[in-house]
């Protein structure tokens, strides 16, 4: 992550702009993990993404590299921790931004809670109008976890 300071054994983070989000899918973790490891699946959920290809070799797991277009920005993605069907994170990069998402899956009553954290590193001029995209950002994430969740939901 960015901003690591490690002085003396103790360590400070500064996090440019972290965002949570939280949904209820009903389908067992193993399922909503499946759908959202394969970063292929994105564009039938994401509203924002047009293309998106696996790099490299299958089986997907840990250093999977995907590439996608989302809001017409070209970003690579790999997946940097593999713990089916509990956990992932992937480190995304592009020219504007890079990002470290991790998902994390816990079975409910109702299927799965799914937990996301994502943090945005927004670079060069975007660093000064990002935090103005803030409160689209915020309302935007719900929105796509929602459609994540219909699609896991589907027939």
């Amino acid at each position: 992550m960015s901003g690591l300071n490690n002085v003396d054994g103790a360590s400070l983070q500064f996090r440019f702009m972290a965002l949570d989000v939280n949904q209820v899918i009903a389908v067992p973790p193993d399922v909503a993990f499946d759908a959202m490891v394969d970063v292929r699946n994105e564009v039938h959920w994401n509203s924002k993404v047009t293309r998106s290809e696996l790099l490299s070799d299958e089986p997907i797991g840990q250093g999977s590299r995907f590439q996608t277009v989302n809001r017409g920005q070209l970003y690579d993605a790999t997946i940097t921790e593999y713990e089916r069907p509990t956990r992932i994170t992937f480190e995304v990069t592009g020219k504007q931004m890079d990002i470290t998402t991790t998902f994390t899956f816990t079975e409910n009553s109702q299927g799965t809670a799914l937990h996301g954290e994502f943090d945005f590193r927004p670079k060069g001029l975007l660093k000064v109008i990002f935090p103005l995209m803030r409160p689209m950002i915020r309302g935007d994430l719900p929105k796509q976890m929602g459609s994540f969740a219909a699609f896991c939901t589907k027939d």
